[in-house]
């Protein structure tokens, strides 16, 4: 194969190849190519696309077009070549249910099922033999197509893939959003920015095109005016060699270009400027019907013999040489004309489509440019068909642009089509935008009597009937909630529930504060009555709101569980994820740990497949508390880095204020406040507008950065409010405990009585910051430290003491180490006053188990048996084969030679399809509501997943049977946890330390904190 000409783009093709070995390699990677138009990105493409081609490596191209297209254009192109029978996005109707919910109502995991089966369909084509992607013109990308590039990319580490884009990358050439898009793809990501020639290289091309040797003269006179630009300097070079008399250098290429047009003929001319307007990869068929022009075959033939087309018609479609091209004809257009040419396409377009619904974005683009008095009804016809088609293939951005043109057309519902406007921004992720959609909606619908929409408008205002990220203090929302329960039917409706749930939540922190429960319950029975799950849904979130003090911890966790079970029977997943949300925040309160760690994965399985960063970002922010709270600092940063850029891609208030939190408490806890923090506190007060909380927060803080003057002001305001103005909500608790450290702080005695008078009824719940953004110990450590400034020494003992035990089984170091430095200060020895002993005793069939204050009994197993041994030798390594001789199992051996893999070749390619299968078939399932199955099909792909993770040990390298130890390791590993599960249904506390103190490997070891002496 003849090698392209790269002049002076040796070392860039050279890192491309490197990174098509690390794919070829099962290393997945990707490139972006950035620079402007003529730097050769395309040509760098070709010859990667040459090199990999060469080593038998399939690759499929895709590109994006400045015309309008329909949403994920480019990938559809890659998956028609790759794999003809994955169908991208099915076409799905947009919901107009009686019921007026439907535009609240989107379903926002379809666009994350469709990304998944992407994924699994290039893991499926990239099994066997590695693929490279190259996607074109990313400038003119639409905005669901760079979000499944984001995924796709993301996904790559697991894929044998090279994924190359080309892009120009300045501001005029490309959009905002692309080049945002491109600045936060991960540091993985190659860049590679390509600049012009210099002039030792633009002399090379000139005499490759001229045939004899430039001139410095003349290579610096060409290099001056082309920039060194590789297709300028060819262009001019070609120019020089047609004309060979001509002395001076064009100014510029489109210069150059125009002057070969002008060479055609004017039918060719005249055709071309047809297919400019048209856009790249125009049909032929309609450009020749508008252009009328006889024999255009060989009008086609002479505009490529010109190179002002890549050559004939591929597929029926004309393609230009170089964008460059078709925009110096299009420029070269006047108004009037270029305004007839969009009207005559889209007339014949009109006559000629065999899918409308496709080719709308493309009529609505033409009679948007067109002349004429009724071109412009027309285009707003046209582009709400596009709107909502690009809605319902999920093409959310788009849409967005398709419905503000179709605004503009006077016969229209103009408050349906604004909500749906407004339900497309928030699912493109722009909060803010949606929001003001939303008002504006209102008020016309106030204007226009329609109740209904007035509804739907202040519904979606707090992200639709479920509500997940719903604006505190928001007294438009509230107003607009009011006035539409007065408008609504006074009879039962899901609409008129919905506005009731949400009227509950816009009532916290206000005067009418008394009503909130009951309206929250008037609410859910209501939905119940008219049989709405969604609805039902959104009302018993709210309901959880208004109990949310920590008197009612255990009902709001049921309530919140039904949430989760109605949710699930509606197929919501956006419920599902807020009901998930409401537990967590109880688990956490309650302590309990282990079913924490167990929810935020649920959460993330959910939110993973909607990959939608309104939801997602809650993820690292748990991960990073819960870090926090094992003394990792640096991975809690790491955590509150990540939650903060998916939250700023979502536009969440919330995130950015649990992003604060998270934050505020990292600095807490390693000890160190910096001094440009205090102003972002400072911010964040004034943000939620000094409440009762954000004050004693300040207070706190700043009595810990030693600002005393600064933290009385926060503290005396706090109190000149009194603590009866503190919201008996979620923040209870913690505006409580800073009120209670600032008193202490502080020296004010009469503060800190009442407020552990307050405290004391809730001394074994854990004090959590918002909705997890931030674990701040157990209530009974902050009573204890109020006890002990007051002079109670006994009950500040019995209180730190129940702390320091609270502390040491959730695990949480520094709160342990504080807790016992509390006792120390009051005359407590450090570490456990006494031993601790517990009973791990057989006896005949069962186990007979005592720890601290419970007692418990559990069947005999041989994970028990394992258990007794390491718990016999603390802080002792027992080998995994010593386990399995001590249980009955045959003596350690030296010997044994490899018998082959766990799992050979066929079977780990086995495996690996039937994870993929079961991906798709989990999506599907839950698309269904088949939540049994859904469960069942999780079982099995978990345990594969866990098969194949344990058949290869570290590099990847295949692990073998022929390893006594490793199938003793696997086989003690199960059997502790079996054991562990069984005590924690009759034993949680027992169940808990020994997944904290038990570790397992090769070697097995007990390592607890305290010393713990064991009666067998």
């Amino acid at each position: 194969m003849e090698r392209r000409v790269m002049v002076g783009r040796a070392r860039p093709l050279a890192e491309l190849d490197s990174l098509l070995a690390a794919a070829s390699d099962g290393r997945g990677r990707a490139a972006v190519v950035l620079g402007e138009p003529g730097m050769g990105k395309t040509t760098l493409a070709e010859a990667l696309a040459d090199h990999a081609q060469e080593a038998g490596v399939k690759v499929a191209w895709g590109w994006c077009s400045a015309t309008e297209m329909p949403p994920f254009w480019p990938w559809r192109t890659i998956l028609r070549e790759l794999a003809p029978q994955h169908r991208l996005a099915a076409d799905q109707p947009a919901d107009s249910s009686a019921d007026g919910l439907g535009v609240l109502r989107g379903d926002a995991g379809a666009r994350a099922r469709l990304f998944v089966s992407v994924i699994d369909a290039l893991q499926q084509v990239s099994g066997d033999d590695p693929i490279v992607l190259i996607l074109e013109d990313l400038q003119w990308a639409d905005g669901a197509s760079l979000l499944l590039l984001r995924t796709v990319i993301d996904a790559l580490p697991g894929l044998r893939v090279l994924l190359v884009a080309t892009c120009r990358d300045e501001p005029l050439e490309s959009g905002d959003d692309v080049l945002a898009v491109v600045r936060e793809l991960p540091t993985a990501v190659q860049r590679i920015r390509l600049d012009g020639l210099d002039v030792d290289e633009v002399a090379e091309v000139v005499t490759r095109v001229l045939g004899d040797n430039a001139t410095d003269e003349l290579a610096s006179m060409v290099h001056s005016r082309t920039g060194g630009n590789p297709f300028f300097v060819r262009e001019v070079s070609r120019l020089l060699a047609a004309r060979p008399a001509t002395t001076g250098v064009p100014d510029g290429v489109r210069e150059v270009l125009a002057r070969r047009i002008a060479r055609v003929s004017q039918d060719c001319q005249a055709i071309l400027e047809v297919a400019a307007v048209a856009g790249d990869g125009a049909d032929v068929s309609l450009v020749t019907a508008v252009a009328g022009s006889p024999a255009v075959l060989d009008l086609l033939e002479e505009a490529a013999a010109a190179r002002l087309l890549a050559g004939p018609p591929v597929d029926g479609r004309i393609w230009f040489t170089h964008a460059l091209v078709r925009e110096v004809l299009d420029a070269s257009l006047g108004t009037a004309r270029r305004a007839a040419v969009h009207r005559a396409l889209a007339e014949q377009l009109e006559a000629t489509a065999t899918d409308e619904d496709a080719a709308a974005g493309e009529l609505a683009r033409h009679w948007s440019a067109a002349f004429g008095p009724d071109a412009a009804e027309r285009a707003a016809e046209w582009a709400l068909r596009a709107a909502r088609a690009a809605r319902s293939r999920m093409g959310y951005e788009q849409a967005v642009d398709a419905y503000r043109i179709a605004l503009r057309g006077k016969d229209i519902e103009r408050t349906k089509v604004m909500l749906e406007l407004g339900e497309a921004q928030m699912y493109a992720g722009d909060l803010e935008g949606a929001r003001q959609t939303f008002a504006a909606t209102a008020e016309l619908a106030r204007r226009n009597g329609r109740a209904s929409h007035l509804a739907m408008a202040a519904l979606g205002m707090g992200t639709g009937l479920g509500g997940f990220e719903v604006p505190q203090y928001d007294e438009l929302q509230t107003e607009l909630l009011e006035e539409a329960l007065r408008s609504l039917p006074d009879r039962d409706g899901g609409l008129r529930a919905a506005v009731m749930g949400r009227l509950s939540l816009a009532y916290a922190g206000t005067d009418r504060e008394s009503e909130r429960v009951e309206l929250a319950r008037s609410a859910i029975e209501m939905a119940e009555r008219v049989a709405h799950p969604c609805v039902e849904s959104g009302t018993l979130a709210a309901y959880c709101d208004t109990i949310a003090g920590p008197a009612r911890v255990d009902e709001r966790f049921a309530a919140a569980s039904r949430m989760l079970m109605v949710a699930e029977r509606g197929h919501d997943s956006p419920c599902q994820l807020l009901a998930r949300r409401l537990r967590l925040v109880a688990l956490m309160e309650r302590g309990d740990w282990p079913a924490v760690d167990a929810e935020i994965d649920a959460f993330a399985r959910t939110s993973d497949r909607l990959m939608l960063p309104l939801y997602s970002w809650y993820v690292p922010l748990w991960r990073g508390a819960r870090a926090l709270m094992s003394g990792d600092i640096e991975t809690a940063v790491r955590y509150a880095d990540e939650a903060e850029a998916i939250g700023r891609r979502a536009g969440s208030a919330n995130a950015a204020l649990m992003v604060f939190t998270l934050r505020l408490w990292t600095h807490r806890t390693a000890g160190v406040l910096p001094a440009s923090f205090a102003a972002e506190a400072d911010a964040v007060i004034k943000v939620v507008s000094e409440s009762p909380v954000a004050l004693g927060m300040g207070a706190s803080y700043f009595a810990a950065a030693g600002e005393p003057d600064k933290s009385g002001l926060f503290f005396d305001r706090l109190m000149g409010r009194g603590l009866d103005a503190m919201p008996d909500d979620c923040e209870w608790l913690e505006g409580m405990w800073h009120a209670g450290d600032a008193a202490i702080a502080l020296g004010r005695a009469d503060a800190a009585e009442e407020v552990a008078r307050r405290l004391a009824p809730y001394e074994d719940l854990w004090v959590i910051d918002g909705i997890g953004g931030g674990v701040m110990g157990v209530t009974a450590h902050v009573l204890g430290r109020l006890a002990a400034f007051l002079g109670q020494t006994d009950e500040a003992r019995r209180l730190l003491t129940n702390a320091v035990d609270a502390c040491r089984g959730a695990g949480a170091k520094p709160w342990l180490t504080k807790a016992e430095q509390d006792l120390v200060a009051i005359g407590v020895p450090a570490g456990p006053a006494t031993r601790i002993e517990g009973v791990f005793r057989k006896d005949g069939r069962t186990w007979h188990l005592r720890w601290r204050d419970g007692e418990a009994t559990v069947p005999d197993s041989k994970g028990m048996h394992d258990l007794s041994v390491v718990l016999a030798r603390p802080g002792q390594p027992v080998h995994v084969l010593d386990l399995v001789a001590a249980g009955g199992g045959p003596p350690r051996s030296a010997g044994g030679g490899d018998t082959g893999p766990l799992l050979d070749g066929a079977a780990r390619a086995a495996y690996k399809r039937r994870v993929t299968e079961l991906e798709t078939d989990i999506a599907d399932a839950e698309r269904d509501g088949a939540a049994q199955l859904v469960g069942t099909l999780t079982d099995e792909r978990d345990f594969l997943v866990r098969e194949l993770a344990a058949a290869y040990g570290l590099g990847g390298r295949v692990r073998t049977t022929g390893d006594q130890a490793e199938r003793a390791r696997k086989a003690v590993a199960m059997r502790i946890a079996t054991a562990i599960k069984a005590i924690r249904e009759v034993h949680p506390a027992l169940a808990r330390h020994l997944e904290l103190a038990v570790s397992t490997g090769r070697f097995c070891v007990y390592r607890p904190e305290e010393t713990v002496t064991w009666h067998s």
